[in-house]
């Protein structure tokens, strides 16, 4: 039986990524403590072994964790408290020596033989909140339009023509909800469900109104989740759902959505993109087709037997 610290990253979808180290390094009978950031707290609430659950830092928590010794600490920040507690083994993730996804350097850092998928651990309050707000089996497009910058997302009335298009297609009689992660998200996708609902396609504007967990849990039954490079793509893919995720100023290379069925896309080539004068990121995503995406979700559901 050991005692487990996990110290997670600042950023929310890095935070997802890092899951899969945490589930590998976790055994049976084991204790848990968390460290996270406020919004990422939900995703560690059914944390097997989970004993504390911490969402700020600073004297106070050092105080607190301080008396205890640890015998496994992974670090995810590389940062002063990390160093300074006490761990018969000490994990920290250092910035990485070469171009790589983010599970492999996770995968090295605990031993692993290959990247690690992200684990998350759905509850049923998180199971029951999926069926109240989607109680029958229809078909589900789940859309993330977020983003922490304009510079990372698509344009939000490509994201409800391509909703459109599916839902009235491949995809017949499915409900389209349109999900954010922060509240800087709630006028995206209330200016795609209006869009969308003057169209009489059946969409639900669900804003940054669900936690974490029961967003995956939703996420865990859709037919297809197309969103931004954002905490709830990565989410999507950790949960196994067919998700496309669409980039522009960042690199999947390193920081893909990871999971059994996912898939990318993006307009012009990084190359491209860093021979410009200046960085142009909102362009960049800007050259994402509405013909493209619809295409890569369509080869994308149709690998995982859609006809």
């Amino acid at each position: 039986m050991a005692n487990v610290l996990f110290l997670a990253p600042a950023d929310l979808g890095e935070t997802v990524l890092a899951t899969g180290a945490l589930a590998h390094e976790l055994h049976d009978g084991d204790k848990l403590t968390v460290v996270c950031a406020p919004d990422a707290a939900p995703l560690f609430r059914a944390a097997p072994g989970l004993i504390a659950l911490h969402q700020t830092e600073g004297l106070t928590l050092w105080l607190s964790l301080m008396r205890t010794r640890f015998d496994v600490l992974i670090d995810a920040r590389n940062g002063l408290l990390g160093r300074t507690l006490a761990a018969a083994r000490r994990l920290t993730l250092k910035p990485p020596e070469r171009l790589r996804h983010r599970v492999e350097d996770w995968a090295e850092l605990v031993g692993a033989e290959r990247g690690l998928e992200p684990k998350l651990w759905l509850d049923e309050t998180a199971r029951q909140r999926a069926a109240e707000i989607a109680p029958d089996a229809a078909p589900l497009i789940i859309l993330a339009p977020g983003g922490v910058s304009s510079a990372k997302r698509w344009p939000h009335e490509r994201f409800a023509a391509v909703a459109r298009r599916l839902a009235t297609g491949a995809i017949a009689n499915a409900r389209v909800l349109s999900m954010g992660a922060a509240p800087r998200d709630a006028e995206i996708t209330r200016l795609i469900t209006s869009s969308l609902d003057a169209d009489g396609v059946p969409a639900t504007d669900l804003g940054a109104g669900v936690d974490l967990l029961a967003a995956a849990a939703l996420m865990e039954r859709a037919t297809l989740c197309l969103g931004n490079d954002n905490a709830l793509t990565h989410i999507a893919a950790a949960v196994g759902a067919p998700t496309l995720t669409l980039f522009g100023p960042t690199d999947e290379r390193v920081r893909a959505p990871y999971g059994p069925r996912t898939r990318t896309l993006r307009g012009r080539s990084l190359e491209q993109i860093a021979a410009q004068p200046e960085l142009d990121g909102r362009g960049a995503m800007e050259d994402v087709s509405i013909d493209a995406v619809e295409a890569a979700a369509l080869d994308l559901l149709h690998a995982g037997g859609l006809r």
